[in-house]
């Protein structure tokens, strides 16, 4: 199964909001850290809004922060709020009483099983998680500074 940008571009954008708890983040901000469109990043922070993951303060001193806290926001929230968590398969044209694959397998209710394990297994991580092992970046003095005794972590 492969995630959609827009999930990846929600969990930055969650993970950054989740890094900076005490501050409003501009979307701004986050277009250029993560190098995402302004468009995209106004489109998926109203998916998260609307999922309540994330709330929205207008005017100076606004942005963007967590809706709760990041222990109490599965990943499985942020995946419901960016994904169709439902397969139907399609018999591309043909009516329901000439699908042949359905009538072969209950093929909708094994791919419906499948992904509702999959976000089964993304509910037992929270976004506090994520946010603690996101390391930040060292500094390009840091780098300099490291003998060959020491691991380089980068």
């Amino acid at each position: 199964m492969r995630l959609t940008k827009m999930t990846s571009y929600a969990l930055r954008i969650m993970i950054h909001c989740g890094q900076n708890p005490h501050k409003k983040v501009k979307t701004s901000d986050i277009a250029q850290a993560y190098q995402i469109t302004d468009a995209n990043v106004s489109k998926v922070v109203q998916l998260l809004v609307r999922a309540n993951l994330l709330e929205t303060v207008r005017g100076p001193g606004g942005g963007l922060a967590l809706a709760r806290a990041p222990e109490d926001i599965l990943i499985g929230d942020i995946v419901r709020a960016t994904e169709d968590t439902t397969i139907q398969t399609d018999c591309f044209g043909q009516g329901v009483d000439e699908c042949t694959i359905l009538r072969a397998v209950p093929i909708n209710r094994v791919f419906d099983n499948a992904v509702t394990a999959f976000i089964e297994v993304l509910d037992r991580h929270n976004l506090a998680e994520f946010v603690r092992a996101r390391q930040p970046l060292p500094l390009m003095g840091a780098v300099d500074r490291l003998t060959e005794d020491q691991p380089r972590t980068l």
